[in-house]
């Protein structure tokens, strides 16, 4: 479970109002999805975290738990941004108010935008073939812990083992995002 300080979880919020907006299909596995692909992007582009939040090695692929209790249990932490609609299809995520961009910085907007230019009018199933491409941190993270096979075999769906969004930064960089990333977290559990 990750500690949320009061502001990033408006950050949150209104990083996960911003994919509900704009994804061409707003449903929880899209928004989870999305909400990785920003983080990863951030971090490969500006070698920083963008919202500091562990995504678990699952089935189908990266998940920020915390984010995923949410969009299935109902908003707890999230109830001022999103309200759920279960149809036919899955769970829906709306936003319940506007966006606000002065939470992010530029290069968090810039990065924000061109996630959702790239991948968001991408369904669930292609969103998970594109986490789990050759290659990728979730690939090479499931790869190193034996959870491949299992996943495949449909013997387990998730596990606790984190993805190191800075493995495949060179080691100054890498340096400078572990920094950064404990920083952040630290700074969440003393405001909190």
């Amino acid at each position: 479970m990750c500690t949320f300080s009061e502001s990033s979880r408006v950050r949150l919020g209104n990083a996960v109002m911003y994919i509900a907006a704009r994804a061409k299909y707003p449903y929880k596995t899209e928004v989870l999805k999305l909400l990785y692909l920003m983080e990863e992007r951030m971090v490969q582009k500006y070698h920083v975290p963008m919202l500091s939040i562990p995504y678990s090695v699952w089935r189908l692929g990266p998940v920020s738990v915390d984010v995923f209790e949410e969009l299935s249990d109902g908003p707890v932490l999230l109830a001022d941004f999103v309200t759920l609609q279960f149809n036919g299809q899955g769970i829906m995520v709306k936003p319940s108010r506007e966006f606000d961009e002065e939470e992010f910085s530029d290069a968090e907007l810039e990065v924000m935008s061109e996630v959702m230019e790239k991948y968001g009018d991408m369904n669930s199933e292609q969103l998970i073939e594109l986490t789990h491409r050759e290659g990728s941190l979730w690939r090479e993270t499931a790869k190193e812990h034996g959870l491949l096979e299992d996943f495949d075999q449909k013997r387990a769906n998730s596990s606790t083992v984190v993805i190191d969004m800075g493995r495949q930064l060179c080691p100054d960089d890498r340096a400078y995002y572990n920094e950064t990333l404990e920083n952040r977290q630290v700074a969440n559990k003393m405001r909190s």
